[in-house]
């Protein structure tokens, strides 16, 4: 599944049986963050995160969904 916009990476956490909130709860980030940052990120918006703890979450989400959501790889 090729991600491009906000909708498309909460279709792929539904597939993947988690809503956002309900991964960004066990991952142990906020959901409003977590949902303000694929908002923000997404591939389609052209935005690369800048702050750590938004990086951290968009490298987290490209992890668990197996696509690259950050543009670079970030450990």
């Amino acid at each position: 599944m090729k991600i491009e916009s906000a909708r498309h990476i909460h279709a792929a956490l539904l597939a993947n049986g988690q809503s956002c909130r309900a991964w960004a709860i066990t991952h142990g980030y906020n959901p409003r963050t977590v949902q303000k940052c694929v908002q923000w990120f997404a591939p389609n918006t052209g935005r690369k995160p800048k702050r750590l703890k938004a990086i951290k979450i968009m490298a987290a989400l490209s992890e668990y969904l197996g696509v690259d959501l950050v543009g670079e790889h970030h450990d």
